[in-house]
């Protein structure tokens, strides 16, 4: 897909290429997230389609090693929980782990630190940074505050 014309791909492809190859993390971690759903499943279910082959326990897997990696103490726990039962950081770190799951080549990050307090964008804009190191990814960062 790397290399495609986007142009000249059907609504299905395009579909397809941008949980695969792009991901976003939105600004509102709250209102991307269903409050329906705990973290656990709103986290497998975009490898799941995205990967068809990958087994629910291999896609699990993953999603606790991303939290883990993107700094959320007890991942296990926290994948049964709801997002209204987790932080603002918290949730924003989980929508970050989320976009990480099918391995994209670009993480689109749409003022991710937006209602966060100064501690915590802190982090988080170091997490997004040691995480483009560490997958070799394109990130592109939108926001209104360059400070």
């Amino acid at each position: 897909m790397l290399g495609d014309n986007i142009l000249d791909l059907s609504p299905e492809a395009i579909g397809r290429w941008r949980g695969d190859r792009v991901a976003m993390v939105f600004q509102d971690a709250t209102s991307a997230l269903n409050p329906a759903f705990n973290i656990g499943v709103q986290l497998v279910e975009g490898l799941l389609y995205h990967r068809p082959e990958t087994s629910r326990e291999q896609a699990w897997r993953r999603a606790k090693e991303l939290l883990e990696i993107c700094g959320v103490a007890q991942p296990e726990q926290r994948m049964g929980q709801y997002p209204h039962q987790l932080s603002g950081g918290l949730r924003q770190r989980v929508m970050i782990a989320m976009a990480l799951m099918t391995e994209p080549a670009l993480l689109i990050a749409d003022e991710p630190t937006t209602a966060l307090d100064a501690t915590i964008q802190s982090q988080i804009l170091d997490l997004l940074v040691d995480l483009q190191q560490r997958f070799n990814l394109a990130l592109l960062l939108i926001t209104h505050n360059l400070d």
